[in-house]
């Protein structure tokens, strides 16, 4: 019981978001330390219950709760570390993502229990805010090479975030082939254009060479075009347009300006 291990942050929610299956298919670099995982898209595909150390029966309850009425409340939980087995006490609670009436996954937000409960933890606009923060801290931390212009780091974050959030959706939408085949997309056209950027499980990848505008316009239009063509335009556009919201009007319009955004 207890707590995961030292150095794992607990003060606070983390996420994982699933399809409609209840595969994950994104999880927070510290809640997929704390369950054991060495790197976080390890987490990716596995059932809900066998990454957060849940009995199957508790994951299914909790899904099916949130793709038939839209959100599961503050419920108490006990996850586990596939490495230690050591297990701690959360709560857990979550919101359905949907498209066209359609249930597509499941944001959970998994909470320590001294946390007061939050509204927040049901709101899909709120937790598309937290995956962008998830990216600029990824790329502060050294999750990508060193960037020491401030404009330059803001445009990378804003173009690893769209561009996740539309792996998730085509995921979501169409299972993980999708997403492979828009990761095949991005790497084939990296290839043959000699850049070095990469993309794997939604994550993006910058490589040595600072930012180029032209590689981030065609990458982009390979990308939506593809969303586009696996789910619908409207889709696309309304998660994007949630994902604007939580980037400031400057760098919205900055990334607009250089290409690495455009209206479809």
């Amino acid at each position: 019981m207890g707590y995961p291990s030292a150095g794992v942050r607990q003060d606070r929610p983390m996420l994982v978001f699933t399809d409609e299956s209840g595969a994950v298919v994104l999880i927070e670099d510290d809640l997929a330390q704390a369950l054991g995982y060495d790197n976080p898209d390890d987490a990716v595909g596995d059932p809900l219950a066998a990454t957060l150390g849940l009995a199957p029966s508790d994951a299914e309850t909790l899904l099916k709760q949130i793709s038939t009425t839209g959100s599961a409340r503050h419920r108490l939980a006990q996850v586990r570390s596939h490495r230690t087995g050591r297990s701690w006490w959360v709560m857990l609670s979550g919101s359905a993502s949907a498209a066209a009436g359609r249930f597509i996954g499941a944001d959970i937000t998994v909470a320590p229990p001294t946390l007061p409960p939050s509204a927040d933890d049901l709101d899909h606009r709120h937790n598309l805010e937290q995956m962008a923060e998830m990216v600029r801290t990824r790329l502060r931390n050294g999750g990508g090479p060193a960037i020491s212009e401030e404009k330059e780091s803001e445009l990378r974050s804003y173009f690893a975030a769209r561009m996740l959030a539309i792996y998730i959706l085509i995921v979501r939408m169409g299972g993980r082939s999708l997403g492979e085949t828009l990761e095949e997309k991005v790497r084939r056209l990296n290839r043959e254009s000699g850049w070095s950027m990469d993309m794997r499980r939604g994550r993006l990848t910058f490589g040595e060479a600072g930012l180029r505008p032209e590689a981030c316009r065609e990458i982009t239009q390979v990308a939506l075009a593809y969303a586009v063509s696996v789910t619908s335009k409207r889709l696309v556009a309304k998660e994007l347009a949630e994902l604007d919201v939580n980037f400031g009007r400057s760098i919205v319009d900055r990334a607009t300006q250089y290409g690495l955004r455009r209206d479809l």
